[in-house]
């Protein structure tokens, strides 16, 4: 059974290699750094017999929950992971009003676990990706706000 708990710098290589292993165009260790010593970014890894295997950063402020990024190790995909991570984040941030991420447009079974857990298509930004060059979904969840206007 995993647990999450923060990221910690020396967690760097093993975040990098799923990171490496997931997207074409991937973080890099100085990004991670960064966003380590940025008081509005969360970091925290699922971790299981001292390996990590997924990861989540996101930013908050201003009642604005941004995940600006999720992996889980290919080996462990599919196994709910990831929806743990996303659910985790959700319930710290509870009290802000929505939560938004950007996804690439043929990460389908990312934008299905969003949609699973409540995230609706709000827009697309052509172009969004770089290396290849791709459109990115732009996905938003109402998390306290009854009168937020996304139907």
């Amino acid at each position: 059974m995993g647990k999450i708990r923060e990221m910690e710098e020396e967690d760097l290589d093993q975040v990098l290699e799923i990171e490496r292993q997931s997207f074409p165009s991937p973080w890099s260790r100085k990004a991670f750094f960064l966003e380590l010593k940025n008081t509005f970014s969360n970091l925290y890894v699922w971790e299981e017999s001292g390996k990590i295997w997924a990861y989540i950063v996101w930013r908050s402020i201003a009642g604005e929950v941004h995940i600006i990024n999720i992996a889980v190790h290919p080996e462990k995909r599919r196994k709910g992971i990831g929806r743990e991570l996303l659910t985790f984040c959700l319930e710290r941030e509870k009290n802000s009003e929505y939560a938004i991420l950007e996804v690439r447009a043929s990460n389908l079974a990312a934008i299905e676990l969003y949609k699973k857990m409540g995230f609706v298509h709000l827009t697309t930004i052509r172009d969004y990706y770089t290396l290849p060059t791709e459109d990115a979904v732009v996905m938003i969840k109402e998390l306290n706000s009854p009168d937020f206007p996304v139907e």
